[in-house]
């Protein structure tokens, strides 16, 4: 499991943590049920704070995609969403909402925020069935 941190992008590094994980479960590069490394273990190859990786781990248990363990460790959860399928809508509803106004923002045009939509997620099938 490799995961890379951009210290200079001035993103919070638990912010791109959490992006990464959640990006190699949809990917199919983390399954579902695996063990996640431990926070020390984490902190450690990345020469964070374990603090860090606590909240980073405590989040996505809170988003239900991961299931912590007391003694055994972090998992990635079973199946998809906890969310019923209207909430889950609504969540990326907004998400979607967001990346267009701030595409839009920039100047793209809306056939070019399209072909960045489909170009990603053909990219996340493609690591899939690697």
């Amino acid at each position: 499991m490799f995961f890379h941190i951009d210290y200079s992008s001035g993103k919070p590094i638990s912010h791109q943590m959490v992006a990464q994980i959640k990006w190699m479960i949809v990917s199919g590069k983390i399954k579902n049920g695996e063990k996640l490394p431990s926070i020390r273990e984490l902190a450690r190859k990345l020469k964070i704070n374990p603090t860090t990786v606590t909240r980073i781990y405590n989040e996505l248990e809170h988003n239900g995609i991961i299931t912590l363990r007391q003694g055994q460790g972090a998992f990635v959860s079973q199946c998809g969403s906890l969310l019923p399928p209207k909430e889950a809508k609504k969540i990326v509803e907004e998400k979607a909402r967001s990346m267009l106004v701030e595409g839009l923002r920039l100047g793209l045009a809306k056939k070019n925020i399209d072909q960045i939509v489909n170009e990603e997620f053909k990219k996340i099938r493609m690591a899939k069935n690697e």
